[in-house]
């Protein structure tokens, strides 16, 4: 299966954006004014259509910073205040770039500006119905201190006015979403002609409320030159480009298999799911149940002799196995009899609820090395296993860790690993050879090729026991039907997401239970209209 770009959105970090604005102006010859034209067009055009049309009253201030960002400002007041709103601009001073200078002198004509941190440019944001982040633009990475910290308090502690940022909310960081001191808390953000990372990790998300991405005009060029057009394998002769792409819809109903009329149990693969320990039966229950819902044909579950044909609350669609002499919990005595039942199987998912004790962790390991099927391993799997057995597998595994399993694995600290999410999985896939996703709020997925996807489904409901017991399942499933490591990887996370979402929003709920999550599948499904 190729690789289809087309159907993802992909984000730029600092660089590639100022990549592509150099070859738009030097390369191709379109004037930078142009641009700044064009962006503040799409701001302006959104503001007036989502709120000046209904309040032609509204006072609306933009606060302009000194770059091309404040430059943008510039020309969104004017182009307003030419259709007749009361626009007016707080600035940081005279601009330092050449566009932005010209944006300054022709907004002079048309209204009023207060240079903070004058007394009247407080009064101005304090009062504001509507604000317009256009201090800082993108690759802004020190800490904001002084007056541009107090300005941006000031705006922040305006609570009636409806805050726009203009490309990124001032404050935070591109291509990681740090929060550089002090960030512009917006309700929306319009970025220009490709999304931006920050935006789309925490904390930054939170200050980038919705993100519309608006196209500018701007020639798509990445400055890796890469093919679109690789294997997704990542076996083609050009090396994939180290991109970061945001799943969509579109993209995941084209991967999910098809289901032939024809077909039977087997067709849609055997999943063998090793999980589970004495009082942790129902990972194994809930993995088990979310592969078959999710369209594996067969499901088994691997469990100690205490589980076997009673796991908590087991569906009767479940098969259960056991190896000889494993009352409660598995040791590396037992890494034989399962090695060769997934020799008959399609895929195993390894670790839900399989426990920590002292003799698990040889028979973990020896799993990961040795099983040479589509693996996953989550869970007490990570909490068994070292990085240097990670990368001894020869084939390409699946690993779905929370921060502090990835902590443990890794050696890095949670607080490092949650300000650099992408970088750390971009480099760790790419070191450990494995699919690896990173959990949380917009889950990051890392190939080992360098490429990242993140997850735009989800919400706070799936904190709750077992919704990664359901997660493996959910992947575990489409292993089994045969799509590749990343390509399962991503189709069971979207779907996972969105079937929170379609949850709590047919139930008008934050809360739910992991085994909700069959019944948000089936609407997540409709949705998407997967059938």
């Amino acid at each position: 299966m190729k690789f289809q770009e087309q159907n993802l959105i992909r984000l730029a970090d600092a660089s590639s954006m100022r990549e592509m604005d150099r070859h738009a102006i030097e390369d191709l010859g379109i004037p930078g004014a142009v641009l700044m034209e064009n962006a503040a067009r799409s701001v302006a055009d959104w503001v007036e259509e989502n709120r000046l049309k209904n309040d032609p009253e509204a006072a609306v201030v933009v606060c302009c910073g000194r770059g091309n960002n404040g430059g943008d400002g510039f020309a969104i007041a004017r182009l307003l205040a030419n259709r007749g709103y009361n626009i007016s601009v707080v600035d940081a001073g005279k601009p330092g770039k050449k566009d932005a200078l010209k944006n300054q002198l022709l907004w002079e004509q048309f209204g009023i500006s207060a240079s903070f941190p004058d007394q009247n440019a407080s009064r101005m944001v304090e009062e504001a119905d509507v604000l317009v982040d256009a201090i800082f633009g993108i690759g802004m990475e020190q800490s904001i201190e002084g007056a541009y910290r107090e300005w941006i308090e000031i705006f922040n502690s305006n609570k009636k006015a409806l805050k726009i940022a203009v490309d990124i909310p001032s404050g935070v960081s591109t291509d990681e979403s740090r929060i550089l001191g002090v960030a512009a808390q917006c309700q929306y953000t319009i970025t220009f002609q490709a999304g931006k990372p920050g935006c789309y990790q925490y904390p930054g998300a939170k200050y980038s409320g919705n993100v519309i991405i608006s196209d500018i005009s701007i020639p798509q060029h990445w400055p890796d030159d890469a093919p679109d057009d690789h294997e997704e394998s990542g076996t083609s002769d050009n090396k994939p480009s180290p991109s970061t792409f945001l799943l969509t819809s579109d993209f995941i109903r084209d991967l999910v298999p098809e289901r032939a009329k024809d077909s039977h149990k087997g067709t849609f693969g055997h999943l063998l799911t090793v999980c589970g320990s004495a009082g942790m039966g129902g990972a194994a229950n809930l993995t088990c149940l979310a592969a078959l819902k999710n369209g594996a044909g067969l499901a088994t579950a691997c469990v100690p002799n205490e589980l076997r044909d009673r796991l908590p609350g087991q569906a009767p669609e479940i098969m259960t196995v056991t190896p000889h002499n494993a009352p409660e919990y598995f040791t590396e005595e037992h890494a034989e009899f399962v090695e060769q039942l997934a020799e008959a199987r399609d895929a195993v998912v390894l670790g839900c609820g399989l426990g920590v004790h002292s003799q698990t962790a040889g028979f973990v390991q020896q799993l990961t090395k040795h099983l040479e099927g589509p693996l996953l391993i989550d869970a007490d799997g990570l909490n068994n296993l070292d990085e240097e057995t990670l990368k001894e597998r020869l084939g390409i595994a699946v690993i779905t860790p929370h921060p502090r399993e990835l902590s443990r694995l890794s050696g890095q600290s949670v607080t490092e690993i949650q300000e650099s999410r992408i970088a750390t999985v971009r480099r760790l896939s790419q070191e450990w050879n494995v699919v690896l996703l990173l959990k949380g709020a917009f889950t990051v997925i890392g190939s080992p090729d360098a490429r990242i996807f993140i997850n735009p489904t989800g919400n706070s409901a799936l904190s709750t026991a077992g919704s990664g017991d359901v997660l493996s399942g959910f992947i575990g499933a489409f292993l089994a039907q045969g799509l590749s490591p990343l390509y399962a990887t991503l189709t069971g996370a979207f779907l996972h997401g969105l079937a929170a979402d379609c949850f709590v929003e047919q139930n008008d709920s934050s809360y739910m239970v992991a085994s909700d999550l069959f019944e948000g599948l089936r609407l997540a499904r409709n949705s998407i209209k997967l059938h």
